[in-house]
């Protein structure tokens, strides 16, 4: 595993960042022209549009965030995966997929319905896949598990996904539309047929290319598995946009939707399981038991555990403990992560097992205050108990 030169994905002497940056630049330009379009034709569609999307894209990234497991991935590298998706990767289809349609309408001698079924995965999802690839090239990136890879794919697609469907809506605007039917495309493109779309198709070819870079499997299982995935999402994606299955628009995005839930479920547990398993390992063999046990681990590998062990702090303690004892939690998994990224003795590694002593401490006098405050509670209350009583007896 090679030794990140800086702890950012932003690694100005590597190569593949400098593609990246350039793409980047090539996709934006040909992105300006719609998005300019879009926003001047209608410009209150467009700027409702524009403002709906935004908000879509913050609270779904927030919520994705939180939804972590086990560990905090870098924001900045989160940033890029979206931006690379948003901008890259939509410039680069909006070239792409039109020759696309190009080539199968001259390979047929004319347009058929299956022509987007066909177009828009084979161009889109390799696309994708390649975006989480080059961060797992760029060490600062720190994509090194199926874990990693998961996580970042999820952003990649959804960056995607939000420009595409702002250029959907904005088509609609641009051609006399209410905005009645700008909000109809949002709850569509964004909550009917937008759960099971590009950050679900991305997501699990994402954990593939983090699983390719970070197993220690051999060749074959490991490009069996990228090249895997990669199929599955192409034909998940195709099956999406197939004419086959026409029921209406909510009834179809349903019954089609229910493949790529399986297969999304299926992923999240395998990396999951993978994640703690490597986790386990690590508080057994490689972090002293002073630090996280593997009895310790027990009480962190899922939410509800760590959720039910801060509610009995806040019982036993009060919420200032409760607070003190998540941030413990945090700290706990963050030097087993550290140790399994990084190895035992190395510079994070060593920050995470001070910050753990901190939170250590943080949590020993956040419990100590507490006891003083109960203490101090009942030594005030129990004279008052004895001038009642010589008051009774006085009456």
């Amino acid at each position: 595993m090679i030794a990140p030169r800086t702890t950012s994905v932003l690694d100005f002497r590597h190569p593949v960042l400098w593609v990246g940056l350039v793409l980047t630049l090539a996709g934006a330009v040909r992105l300006a022209p719609a998005f300019w379009n879009a926003l001047i034709s209608e410009p209150a569609l467009g700027l409702l549009a524009f403002a709906l999307w935004s908000a879509y894209s913050i609270v779904a990234g927030l919520l994705i965030y939180r939804f972590e497991m086990f560990e905090r991935r870098s924001l900045r590298t989160t940033t890029v995966a979206y931006v690379s998706g948003a901008v890259l990767v939509a410039g680069i289809a909006m070239v792409a997929a039109p020759a696309m349609h190009g080539i199968l309408a001259s390979l047929r001698g004319g347009t058929s319905p299956w022509d987007s079924a066909i177009a828009a995965p084979v161009v889109e999802e390799p696309l994708k896949m390649l975006v989480v690839a080059a961060l797992a090239f760029i060490p600062g990136a720190r994509v090194r598990s199926a874990s990693d890879g998961l996580f970042f794919g999820v952003f990649v697609g959804l960056g995607f996904q939000v420009t595409e469907n702002f250029l959907y809506s904005t088509q609609w605007s641009a051609q006399g539309a209410e905005a009645s039917v700008v909000l109809e495309t949002f709850v569509l493109r964004g909550f009917v047929t937008g759960l099971w779309s590009h950050a679900t198709y991305t997501a699990i070819t994402g954990a593939a290319v983090g699983y390719f870079f970070g197993s220690v499997s051999g060749p074959g299982r490991r490009w069996s598995v990228l090249v895997g995935s990669l199929g599955a999402s192409m034909l998940l994606h195709g099956f999406f946009n197939s004419p086959l299955i026409q029921l209406g628009t909510v009834p179809t995005a349903i019954v089609k939707s229910v493949p790529v839930l399986i297969l999304a479920l299926a992923t999240l547990r395998w990396v999951h399981m993978r994640e703690r398993r490597a986790l386990h390992l690590d508080a057994r063999d490689l972090v002293p038991d002073e630090h996280v046990s593997t009895v310790d681990f027990a009480s962190l590998e899922n939410r509800r555990e760590r959720r039910s062990n801060r509610r009995d702090m806040a019982e036993r303690y009060g919420p200032v403990a409760a607070l003190a004892f998540a941030r413990f939690q945090r700290a706990q998994l963050d030097v087993l992560i550290t140790a399994h990224d990084d190895g035992v003795g190395s510079v994070r590694y060593n920050q995470a097992i001070q910050e753990l002593q901190h939170a250590r401490k943080a949590v020993e006098a956040a419990e100590s205050d507490a006891i003083g405050a109960s203490a101090s509670a009942s030594a005030t209350a129990t004279p008052s108990r004895a001038q009642d009583q010589s008051a009774d007896a006085e009456r």
